[in-house]
């Protein structure tokens, strides 16, 4: 997927106004609120068993774990070149990814994380601009 960005420059100016541990958070939070309408989505996705099974490490869960178990994470290399987010579930729910939506040689795939954040791409794009315009006007304040 190609976007094209608008601005880039003047977000880059007013990012190194903020010095770099500033624009690290403003883009940290900005990013992980950008998120959550995919979030959202996966979670309302996401098929869910009826009855309760057993994870690998032999801890019963109920029906809907996976769906309890997606994450945001946001992260920054070291370089503080880039933030990084990611959505997908705890490690002990692989299963909802490795085997639903990515399926196996028995197991028909069911597709729901991709294609919940694919359907919110353009609603996540519009909150990360105006996520990092309301957190640089506040701090700018």
């Amino acid at each position: 997927m190609a976007f094209k960005l608008k601005g880039a420059a003047e977000l880059d100016r007013q990012l190194q106004e903020l010095g770099a541990v500033g624009a690290v958070k403003v883009t940290r939070q900005a990013v992980r609120e950008a998120l959550k309408p995919a979030l959202t989505k996966a979670q309302s996705t996401v098929p869910v068993g009826s009855v309760p099974h057993r994870t690998y490490k032999g801890r019963l869960v109920a029906p809907g774990y996976a769906s309890r178990s997606l994450r945001i994470a946001v992260s920054v290399l070291r370089d503080r070149s880039a933030v990084i987010g990611r959505l997908g579930v705890l490690k002990e729910a692989f299963y909802a990814v490795q085997f639903i939506e990515l399926g196996t040689a028995k197991i028909p795939r069911r597709p729901w994380l991709r294609p919940a954040f694919e359907a919110t791409i353009s609603q996540q794009l519009e909150t990360l601009s105006r996520a990092l315009k309301k957190r640089i006007d506040k701090i700018a304040r």
